[in-house]
């Protein structure tokens, strides 16, 4: 079983493929023959992983395949993470029909989205994502980029690959934490866009349901979808692509301060999606059945749902204002309007945005 969504932006169009046993019987030809192949591994990623995407590319007869595995956290988000991957590319002498593969998590394919956009002002690009979280989010729409002086993604570059494989076999590897960081995101998509799948997210965990591959096939390929059909109108977040920060703006600064250090970003994202929903609350947006139910979902889907006890407010409101999201000095918000309904909200009151973080 595999499920397609084709993306259509004025830079290129691509499919993303969900479905199971992708990387074993997906034919790469048309993209691999007679071609320089760099595959970028993520450490994380099992070696059995990439035997299987490798035999697949071997089988597709590429000029020559170079394998790179690299340590990925926000810390090696950076320039210099960035530089044996060129380095690799500038010894073999590839040129500008190469082709890269970023195989891992959403840190691997931002770095190997912004080397392909990048090296000879700009290469083929495939992303393989192998956790739920980079492959509902990171994977689709063509944001790559590193973090640099304190802030999160604030050097990169719009930049569309040429085909996305999910794989659901990959995440089987995952840790039970790692995978609650990938329903945070889909937990965002339903809250900004979907009413319909926020109720099926509620049935599932409030009754700790083992989702079957075809179940998790669907939520991929509903979550995923969203995006894709958010992106195809606004690639490079003029307007409605910045309703995907739903969260983003409280949790970007959750994950920038030092007191909350080791917080994933799928732990940051579902609190800062509680505080967003808080602030809507607090707007009179939504009502306080609808909060609840928001605050209910993120509980039972094993997310953070209050604040650490050492948590510095200071540390927060630092981290906020160097948020790349705002725009004439103004900071801006998403909020929610209803279940599965979202708008862009500028420069809300100042005591509002601090009674929302107060949980």
């Amino acid at each position: 079983m595999s499920k397609s969504i084709n993306v259509r932006t004025p830079s290129g169009d691509y499919e993303v493929l969900i479905g199971s046993k992708l990387l074993e019987n997906y034919n790469f030809k048309w993209l691999v023959q007679n071609r320089q192949i760099l595959i970028v591994k993520d450490s994380m990623v099992p070696n059995e992983i990439l035997e299987s995407l490798r035999i697949s590319l071997l089988n597709s007869d590429p000029k020559q395949i170079e394998v790179l595995e690299i340590e990925t956290s926000e810390k090696t988000k950076s320039f210099e993470g960035l530089v044996p991957m060129f380095e690799v590319l500038n010894r073999n002498k590839f040129n500008r029909d190469c082709l890269v593969i970023g195989l891992g998590g959403g840190i691997t394919t931002d770095m190997v989205g912004f080397v392909a956009a990048s090296y000879l002002r700009g290469v083929d690009l495939i992303q393989i994502p192998t956790t739920l979280l980079s492959q509902v989010d990171a994977a689709i729409g063509g944001k790559t980029g590193i973090n640099f002086a304190g802030s999160k993604n604030n050097i990169g570059a719009f930049y569309q690959p040429k085909l996305v494989l999910m794989d659901i076999d990959c995440l089987k590897s995952l840790s039970k934490s790692d995978f609650t960081d990938g329903i945070a995101e889909i937990i965002k998509h339903s809250l900004i866009a979907d009413k319909n799948l926020f109720t099926k997210l509620e049935n599932i965990f409030s009754k700790n349901n083992e989702l079957s591959d075809e179940d998790l096939i669907q939520i991929v390929y509903e979550s995923s979808l969203i995006k894709a059909c958010i992106v195809s109108n606004d690639e490079k977040e003029k307007g409605d692509r910045a309703l995907l920060n739903f969260g983003h703006t409280y949790g970007h600064a959750f994950e920038a301060i030092q007191s909350l250090e080791g917080f994933s970003h799928g732990q940051a994202v579902g609190l800062g999606m509680i505080c967003a929903s808080h602030l809507s609350f607090l707007l009179k947006k939504i009502s306080s059945d609808e909060f609840e139910k928001i605050k209910n979902l993120i509980k039972s889907a094993g997310l953070p749902h209050e604040l650490p006890e050492n948590f510095d407010v200071n540390d927060f409101i630092e981290a906020m204002s160097r948020d790349k999201k705002i725009l004439d000095k103004k900071l801006r918000f998403i909020t929610l309007r209803g279940l599965g309904s979202a708008e862009i909200t500028e420069d809300p009151p100042e005591d509002l945005v601090l009674k929302s973080i107060n949980l």
